[in-house]
């Protein structure tokens, strides 16, 4: 595990340090105090805190500089007994021997793998804050490569482990980075495309095809063009099956060439300004916690779920909520799925206004410790309760409403939503990445087959809507606006809780009525999951209902 000294460490480095250290303190607090309270300490005024580790015999104190109803702390201080300053190292050491005890899943080597993947991911971190932690938020494209935090409960945000150090300086967003893409030509008799219904094709830019056509010559004709990651060009070369294609000129390497590619927030998802496009592309590094391959299964659901919702007219009665639809996906055919998903792409055509739409992750984040969200740069503070009333009639009023009418659910974490902003308000909220999408079976028609991966039980598909809408997105966003202006969350709970009221009084909503009364949300325990293997079938922990546990309207004396 990496060595990490305070003498040794730089200003960026102890940052990234201290940041490291909260993510891990609020996953393990969330994931596993909440059934071992009695190792968590905190005072009655929310600022001074212990923890206590029995299996290490070690105690940590510290204080918060912001107490987090939604378990989204900052902290002040941390440190071990005597006063000595926490290092991430001795924390993951502590945090490993004492989920060994509580869960069989986590051996000596799942505790390995974790703490490499911190280290990359702290690592990571510590670089984009050297460079890029005072890189203003302007337009979409500089939202999409400012997101330097990354996910606030999950315990290594940041690894990008299979990237070299070089790697990370050349393909993550957070350095401002930008490329070519490479092209391969590949043989029609193994090129696969779908396109959606609408009958939209995605064109590849001029320059390509001029490329294209000057290396292939008369045998054009023969060969589709399909775009990859450059780092992900090497990679398949290194693949005996592609050698074969490649030896039987099923597959002609093109090269690099073409418009300019900028990485995105998600680093496998590249945005292509002169082509008005995202083009999701496959990668085989792990990011987070998975490898970011294309596979069979994802792209059929993105396609079902951009078929469905375009012909169901998912949004129609709400003219400032829109999805951003992928249209096509392209791959290469192997008898070996594991192999043809190394070249599987989709394409996503954007089609909104680039120079004021912003990622919603990135809007939440703030570039350092104690400073305010970069949101607020972009809107008048003293117009916080309108504006954030304004976002809730845009965003969750309609997911709420279309989950009830149509039983389309979404995935719609804070990365994966996009919010334009017109005039300091909110104008129009923007959801992305339809792999996500689930559909009650209950509320599809007699004449659609219910077997396929977009159809969930109704409690399944809610289930998803609730975690990444309201714990994970509505969570952070009024964490960012109640730290930043110093007000305690309940404050923006309470104006949530008001306008789902009004919601209830005129739509008689089973959802709105379950996330006004339920105890309480379930979401990722994104820790052990990790530290146990199974990142792809998580655990869940409850977390409290704060709108079940508050008045019935917002008021100063919550300031």
């Amino acid at each position: 595990m990496l060595e990490v000294k305070t003498s040794q460490l730089s200003n960026h480095q102890e940052l990234a340090n201290f940041h490291t250290c909260k993510t891990l303190l609020n996953c393990y607090i969330r994931e596993f105090c909440q059934e071992n309270h009695h190792l968590l300490s905190i005072d009655s005024k929310g600022q001074a805190f212990t923890l206590y580790f029995p299996t290490s015999e070690v105690t940590l104190s510290g204080v918060f500089s912001y107490y987090s109803a939604i378990g989204e702390h900052e902290y002040k201080s941390m440190y071990v007994q005597q006063g000595q300053e926490l290092h991430y190292p001795e924390l993951i050491q502590w945090i490993v021997k004492e989920l060994q005890q509580q869960d069989s899943l986590v051996t000596d080597k799942t505790g390995l793998d974790f703490s490499k993947r911190i280290d990359n991911s702290y690592r990571n971190l510590a670089l984009y804050l050297k460079h890029s932690a005072d890189a203003p938020i302007s337009d979409y494209l500089s939202s999409e490569q400012s997101l330097l935090y990354g996910h606030p409960f999950h315990p290594f945000p940041k690894n990008t482990l299979g990237f070299t150090e070089d790697e990370v300086k050349k393909y993550c967003p957070e350095l401002r980075t930008s490329f070519p893409l490479c092209y391969l030509a590949v043989k029609k008799t193994v090129y696969q495309e779908e396109w959606v219904a609408i009958g939209q094709q995605t064109k590849l830019h001029e320059t390509v095809e001029e490329q294209a056509q000057a290396v292939l010559g008369a045998q054009r004709d023969e060969y589709e063009i399909l775009p990859i990651h450059p780092w992900q060009y090497k990679h398949v070369q290194t693949v005996k099956a592609v050698k074969d294609y490649i030896a039987q000129e099923n597959i002609i390497l093109l090269g690099s060439f073409g418009p300019t590619a900028y990485p995105t927030s998600s680093v496998r998802t590249v945005y292509v300004p002169d082509m008005k496009c995202n083009i999701k592309l496959s990668l085989n590094i792990q990011i987070t916690n998975m490898l970011r391959n294309n596979n069979k299964e994802q792209m059929r659901r993105t396609l079902d779920a951009s078929n469905y919702l375009l012909q169901h007219n998912c949004f129609d009665s709400h003219p400032h909520t829109e999805i951003s639809y992928e249209e096509g996906v392209c791959t290469v055919q192997f008898e070996d799925e594991d192999i043809s998903k190394l070249f599987t792409i989709a394409y996503r055509p954007i089609q909104f206004d680039v120079t004021s739409t912003f990622v919603m992750s990135s809007l939440i984040e703030a570039p350092r410790a104690g400073e305010s969200a970069r949101l607020l740069s972009l809107i008048d503070r003293n117009q916080l309760e309108p504006w954030f009333r304004r976002y809730l009639e845009i965003s969750l009023l309609p997911v709420v409403r279309v989950a009830e009418e149509k039983g389309i659910h979404f995935e719609a974490h804070s990365q994966n939503c996009l919010l334009t902003i017109k005039n300091g308000m909110p104008h129009t909220f923007i959801i992305r990445d339809l792999e996500g999408v689930s559909v009650n079976q209950e509320k599809v028609a007699h004449n659609i087959d219910k077997s396929g991966l977009l159809f969930y039980e109704k409690e399944k598909a809610w289930a998803r809507t609730s975690y990444y809408f309201i714990v994970n997105h509505l969570g952070s966003l009024i964490h960012a606006l109640a730290s930043s202006v110093q007000t305690a969350e309940e404050y923006f709970w309470n104006i949530v809780r008001d306008v789902l009221t009004e919601e209830v009084e005129v739509h008689r909503n089973e959802y709105v009525v379950h996330l006004l009364e339920a105890e309480g949300f379930y979401a990722k325990r994104n820790m052990m999951s990790c530290l146990g293997g199974i990142s792809e079938t998580p655990s869940y922990v409850l977390v409290d209902n704060i709108m079940n546990k508050i008045g019935s309207g917002p008021s100063d004396s919550s300031k």
